[in-house]
């Protein structure tokens, strides 16, 4: 099953790549190379893993079957949060404590690897620091109050939590009760930041091609990857395709894609603001997310935009009609002062969700094969961090420490219900009754 937003050429061009400068062109795959690692997928997590390659002196190649950032990670919504999608309780009863405390710093330490990796290599994406997770109803804000303390207790940890006297000192509406600050949280221009990984990359050696599809490998002692353009001999293969997984032939490709279900999201980019009314929007500039299942979530672009993305499709359709006045009256009803705002850019993407929404990064193993294949997906909507902790925990156990690995091979990776056809469906009748539940 091919997802259709992969197929759509006709998407509409994003605030980000409006604003992403001057593009470095790769070239397609020339003919039959060879290398240590290949790396199929041009998104963070394909990134992470082959820079960190690359860094210890690994002759790396990524191939992206369209160009650096297309998807999800040049799409997103910009927000740098420290977590896992499917939150620690989930982490805790599939692992332990001790195993999900290991976890909770791999993510911290994730967050602080994107910083880090802007600083080294002086990639221009307009990080600012703070996120603020917002409540728009009463027990929502209990669940903040819940998890704040248990972070203190368990994680150590320590958000600072807005009441919601205080909320107009960070958030310019009435609409939430109250929310948590992560001033380690933060919030950048993605498509800014995967081209800047990528020109580091080449810097560290690394050879990028664009255009150059997998079509399929061949397991051995070095695997064979083919290309439209020609051949990879490599030691090691790491695929970071996301939903791409679905488009590439064979068994195991098929097998992998059925535990990731590709979800669409979207996005408005607001004309500037002035300087008045983004100061009084969001004071501080911290990003905003709430807590609600299906969430609205925004921040100020470095030209005063108000970004602003929600809204969800379970059903893999190409870019829906009237999306954009749908997230319009969303901000809206949280921002009454941008009424007649003009909206200048909207666009959509695709993620990947897991059943568990933890993610998945493991090595194929059995039925013969080497284990020299690797795979990172699932990331669920926290791709922005939990990227880096993937291209972290592969690149270690590419260079045989195996024990981060290990331990997220421990969660147990279910294919969705209903197979191609009816997953979608399926998914979205559930989410239907969690958004009810939530709102009443």
């Amino acid at each position: 099953m091919s997802v259709p937003y992969l197929n759509d050429r006709a998407l509409p061009p994003s605030y980000y790549e409006a604003s992403a400068g001057n593009r470095v062109d790769y070239p397609s795959l020339p003919g039959n190379i060879d290398c240590d690692v290949c790396v199929v997928g041009g998104g963070l997590a394909g990134l992470h893993t082959a820079l960190n390659l690359a860094e210890q002196g690994a002759r790396v190649v990524l191939l992206e079957a369209n160009r650096i950032g297309w998807g999800a990670s040049g799409r997103n919504g910009g927000h740098v949060i420290a977590e896992f999608a499917c939150g620690m309780q989930t982490l805790e009863d599939a692992l332990g404590l001790d195993a999900a405390l290991h976890c909770w710093t791999l993510a911290r330490d994730g967050a602080d690897c994107v910083r880090q990796r802007i600083a080294a290599y002086g990639i221009d994406c307009d990080y600012r620091s703070g996120h603020i997770e917002a409540a728009v109803m009463p027990r929502h804000l209990r669940h903040l109050r819940d998890w704040q303390e248990r972070a203190g207790r368990q994680y150590d940890y320590r958000y600072r939590f807005i009441d919601r006297e205080e909320m107009r000192q960070f958030i310019g509406t009435d609409r939430y009760q109250g929310g948590l600050l992560d001033e380690n949280g933060g919030h950048l221009h993605p498509l800014r930041f995967a081209l800047g990984m990528a020109q580091a990359l080449t810097a560290a050696g690394g050879r990028i091609f664009e255009n150059s599809a997998l079509e399929s490998w061949q397991d051995g002692e070095r695997v064979r990857v083919r290309s439209s353009g020609g051949e990879v001999l490599a030691k090691t293969l790491v695929l970071a395709c996301n939903v791409g997984m679905a488009s590439i032939g064979g068994d195991v490709p098929r097998r992998l894609a059925r535990r990731i279900l590709p979800v669409g999201t979207w996005i408005i980019a607001t004309a500037p603001l002035a300087a008045t009314l983004a100061d009084e929007l969001l004071p501080t500039r911290a990003a905003v997310a709430d807590n609600r299942v299906v969430l609205d979530y925004f921040r100020l672009s470095a030209d005063n935009r108000l970004v602003f993305g929600g809204g969800c499709s379970y059903l893999g359709e190409g870019t829906p009609a009237g999306f954009a006045e749908s997230l319009r009256r969303g901000m809206v009803k949280v921002f009454p002062q941008l009424a007649q705002t003009p909206v200048e850019f909207a666009w959509g993407g695709v993620i990947d969700i897991s059943m568990s929404r933890a993610p998945e990064f493991a090595r194929l193993q059995g039925l013969g094969a080497p284990g020299n294949v690797y795979y990172a997906q699932g990331f669920s909507g926290s791709g922005l961090v939990a990227t880096a902790v993937a291209g972290r925990v592969l690149a270690e156990a590419i260079q045989g420490n195996r024990r981060n690995l290990d331990l997220f091979m421990r969660l147990t990776h279910l294919p969705f219900p209903g197979g191609a056809l009816l997953r979608g469906p399926l998914t979205a009748a559930g989410m239907l009754w969690s958004r009810l539940r939530d709102q009443f």
